[in-house]
């Protein structure tokens, strides 16, 4: 080591402190090794590894409206993914009940059927702001009838991962609203009937 001293005597050697690498110079230093010039060095990670695919659940739009009155009323209500998967479900009223009512029956309905299909996050639209509100907590509840539903309605939205409620004007619920009439004017001898509905865009006579 002594030695090694003395020969490094001669010589004007200052010791600093190493500062930190400009990124200009990175810069010009990866520009010297463009890409596709070098060879690719496979390094074995230790042990195994897993991967795992998460699947990210989307959300479904939930439509729903009913009316009641003079003894004849039904349910509307329509399921839409978020890539356009559909379905629609009627209901008809066959005991008495007040308009308010209807509404809150039908958001039940909704909200289990949605559970059915293994929906576990949902939006939520209706025309109803009294049955919109009341669920949000916005609305105080004056009806004691009323009192039941809104009960459900919690209970069954605490089973979801997500949800959210929101008022829509009725022309941006057109297709539960005609659902919810074809309930009321549609005579059901049984529990359920099977209605298809086709849409045709040029007449009969021109295809035959």
């Amino acid at each position: 080591m002594a030695r090694w001293l003395l020969v490094l005597a001669e010589y004007n050697i200052t010791c600093v402190t190493p500062k930190a690498i400009k990124i200009q110079a990175l810069a010009d230093l990866l520009a010297q090794f463009p890409s596709g010039e070098h060879e690719h060095v496979e390094v074995p990670l230790p042990g195994e590894i897993y991967v795992s695919v998460v699947a990210i659940e989307s959300y479904w739009d939930l439509k729903f409206d009913g009316a009641s009155g003079a003894g004849k009323g039904g349910f509307g209500i329509t399921l839409t993914s978020q890539t356009g998967e559909k379905f629609h479900l009627s209901y008809k009223l066959d005991f008495e009940c007040s308009n308010n009512e209807a509404k809150y029956e039908v958001l039940i309905l909704g909200l289990i059927a949605t559970q059915k299909k293994g929906i576990h996050k949902s939006k939520i639209w209706g025309d109803s702001k009294l049955v919109v509100k009341q669920t949000m907590g916005d609305f105080a509840l004056k009806e004691p009838l009323l009192a039941p539903y809104c009960t459900v309605v919690q209970r069954l939205l605490t089973q979801f991962d997500d949800v959210q409620i929101q008022h829509t004007p009725r022309t941006h619920n057109c297709v539960p609203d005609t659902l919810a009439t074809l309930g009321a004017k549609v005579d059901v001898p049984n529990d359920s009937i099977a209605i298809i509905i086709k849409k045709r865009t040029t007449p009969i006579v021109l295809t035959e």
